[in-house]
């Protein structure tokens, strides 16, 4: 019995939700500002394409950039399997799929959701489109799907909504602990302090600009010390904000320390932007390089 289209929508929708999610969490390190979209955000619309389509018409979809259903047809290696359109039987018309971050083998005859960009099989160009991925089909795989349709996976949802092509976070090291325990202490004091100028409480105000400068002096300092003149100056400047609204406040000028609270947020989405990168977990790490 072939798939119904009942079915295929299902999956179809759990993948797109699953696939979206990544890309409207907020997370409270950047004090309620939605991240930027993920780095493997697809330079094209994405298709929706059947296996059985795909078979039939590959010229169609070469080049695009497709979410791909069908059942799986079979598992050829730890990074690559087929899909056909029917579960029940092996219609000669399945599609290849390479997955070079496959967590584990797709289910057998399970219907999946497969998103990436689909070209045709050739050694030589899978090798130019997945920098550092070691094909690991068989010469006998090779010779059968060669010029045929290959989907190269950035993700493979199956029916419960998982993507088993997920590269697992890394844990923080003991550098990403000691900035994550200063990052965290920003958002809230600035919510806070904009809370406490706007109902004129003196005291707390005080105690939650002291608090930014002491997170800016230590950010400053971890900068510095990795040799980044930019976050340092970055973070040199939010102290000089705090520093700002401590003078005001001392002067009893409320309204004049107001004035420094947004661009005191203005150095922490400047240096945020450029040097951490979300995980898909909400958790923040300095990015690859620095």
């Amino acid at each position: 019995m072939k798939r119904s289209t009942k079915s295929t929508i299902t999956v179809a929708g759990v993948a797109l939700a699953a696939f979206l999610t990544s890309y409207t969490a907020i997370t409270a390190e950047q004090g309620g500002q939605a991240p930027p979209p993920a780095a493997n955000t697809p330079p094209k619309p994405l298709v929706p394409v059947a296996a059985s389509s795909v078979a039939a018409n590959p010229d169609s979809y070469v080049g695009e950039y497709v979410t791909l259903t069908g059942a799986v047809e079979a598992n050829l290696t730890k990074t690559s399997f087929s899909v056909d359109q029917d579960k029940t039987k092996s219609t000669g018309k399945d599609v290849l799929v390479l997955a070079p971050t496959l967590q584990k083998p797709a289910d057998a005859n399970g219907y999946v959701t497969v998103i990436g960009q689909l070209i045709k099989f050739d050694p030589a160009e899978v090798a130019t489109k997945l920098k550092g991925y070691t094909l690991d089909l068989s010469a006998e795989d090779q010779a059968k799907f060669k010029g045929k349709p290959v989907v190269l996976a950035t993700a493979v949802i199956n029916t419960a909504g998982i993507d088993i092509a997920k590269l697992p976070i890394p844990p923080m090291s003991a550098e990403e602990l000691s900035l994550q325990k200063i990052m965290t202490k920003l958002p809230p004091a600035q919510a806070a302090l904009r809370k406490a100028l706007d109902g004129k409480d003196m005291n707390l105000s005080k105690e939650q600009a002291n608090i930014l400068k002491a997170a800016f002096t230590e950010t400053e300092a971890f900068w510095k010390a990795k040799g980044n003149t930019e976050a340092t100056n970055w973070a040199a400047d939010g102290k000089k904000h705090a520093d700002a609204i401590l003078i005001n406040l001392g002067l009893g000028n409320i309204d004049a320390a107001k004035t420094s609270v947004t661009p005191l947020g203005g150095t922490c989405a400047a240096c945020h932007g450029k040097y951490r990168e979300r995980m898909e977990d909400g958790t923040f790490r300095i990015k690859a390089g620095l």
